[in-house]
């Protein structure tokens, strides 16, 4: 009786020892941090539908002595469609401003050969003043 005494008082601490132990314990608690980057593509292929009248609008906004190189920046909008891309035509035609003319060397290239190198102004002209004759694309150099 004496054994089974003990057997039962050490039964007994061992289960309140066990349940001291089990309501202490506290599940560790675990943090993630979440990192978004949104990483921009490289090239992204977009399209626009211009009607004849935008771009005769667009056109307008050159004034009537402007240079062939001189540029204009057009803001607009750029959506996801079905199909890809869309640039939005109506905010395009809204308005331009003036844009700088780009620098560095370009050349005036036929379809075999370069026929013409210079700033981008001096190129443009070359090539607009030969246009009746030639196919000429003016590029970078870089």
């Amino acid at each position: 009786m004496r054994k089974t005494i003990q057997l039962l008082l050490i039964t007994s601490v061992t289960t309140c020892l066990a349940l001291a132990a089990w309501h202490g314990y506290k599940e560790p608690k675990i943090e993630f941090k979440e990192t978004v980057k949104v990483i921009p593509p490289e090239k992204v292929d977009a399209h626009v539908f211009l009607t004849k009248w935008q771009l005769t609008k667009m056109l307008k906004t050159f004034e009537a002595d402007a240079h062939p190189a001189d540029t204009l920046k057009f803001e607009t909008v750029v959506k996801s469609d079905g199909m890809g891309w869309r640039i939005s035509s109506t905010h395009l035609a809204r308005g331009a401003e003036p844009y700088p003319i780009p620098e560095g060397k370009y050349f005036v290239i036929d379809s075999s050969y370069v026929d013409h190198s210079g700033d981008f102004k001096s190129c443009v002209e070359y090539a607009e003043s030969y246009k009746n004759f030639h196919d000429y694309i003016v590029i970078s150099a870089e």
